[in-house]
């Protein structure tokens, strides 16, 4: 059925669709671009409904949904107006009672055009949910699960038991459990040669200083909580601003602090140990 403008002549006492709408419009004041900023329908197309012409909306569903925004705009009741609409151009075909249309079907275009259309076929809608089926579906996944757990061997299940491997008992072990190891196969720690130190500040910082036959190995601060270490075939030096900070250990051995006096303190560090200077 056409959308356009109409030539029928009606009395004033049958006004048509489009003079309704725009006598609603007129008695609420609102011009056609106030309406149409508010409905977001552009000013000529309600030109065009107001004149009758709904074919410039497109299809029916468009032209109807031009219609009940423009009433909703203005303040006017939709329904006889859209009941109008309907009457003169022709409106949707009644779904019918007890049928639904599927969502995923009505989300196709072409779908929702055939519902419109009438040529659709829906659906019965179901009259409740299938217990039995939903029951056998639980308990067949449970089946799986339970089955799934027995092969995998979950923490705490006896399958998993048979996996792990024995572990025998430290605190009474077994007089083949413990053997006395031959001293020919035991490996004797290497002799320490040279000179091995290590300087650690604690407790605060000092200034150190460490040198060798050669020259200054390092002249500087040592901040608290950090060490360094150094080596030499012979013989180290080694000077320290600020004995109760520096600790030291030489050659394996922990000398404990350089001092308890606040006086500058020497040393030697050889392969026999730390040595006053």
């Amino acid at each position: 059925m056409s959308l356009g403008p109409t030539d029928d002549k009606r009395p004033d006492d049958h006004p048509t669709l489009g003079a309704l709408l725009q006598a609603a419009r007129q008695a609420s004041g609102l011009t056609v671009q106030q309406v149409s900023a508010t409905t977001r329908i552009r000013a000529t197309l309600i030109h065009d409904l107001e004149s009758d012409n709904f074919g410039s909306s497109g299809a029916a569903i468009y032209a109807r949904g031009h219609v009940r925004a423009i009433a909703a705009a203005v303040g006017a009741d939709a329904t006889p107006l859209v009941a109008r609409f309907n009457a003169e151009r022709g409106g949707p075909p009644p779904v019918p009672v007890g049928l639904v249309v599927p969502v995923a079907q009505l989300a196709d275009p072409s779908s929702f055009s055939a519902v419109l259309s009438g040529r659709h076929t829906v659906a019965r809608e179901p009259r409740g949910p299938r217990w039995g089926t939903a029951v056998a579906v639980a308990a067949a996944v449970l089946a799986v699960v339970t089955a799934v757990g027995y092969t995998t061997g979950p923490k705490g299940n006896p399958a998993d038991l048979s996996a792990r491997p024995e572990v025998p008992n430290s605190a009474s072990p077994s007089p083949q459990a413990v053997r006395t190891p031959d001293p020919e196969s035991v490996a004797s720690k290497p002799a320490v040669t040279g000179a091995q130190l290590r300087i650690r500040a604690i407790g605060g910082a000092s200034w150190i200083s460490i040198s060798n036959a050669s020259g200054t190995l390092f002249e500087g601060v040592l901040t608290d909580g950090k060490f360094k270490d150094f080596t030499d075939p012979a013989r180290l030096k080694v000077i320290v601003g600020y004995a109760p900070a520096v600790n030291l250990n030489c050659g394996g051995r922990d000398s404990g602090l350089a001092g308890t006096s606040r006086n500058v303190r020497t040393f030697f560090c050889s392969a026999s140990g730390l040595i006053p200077a």
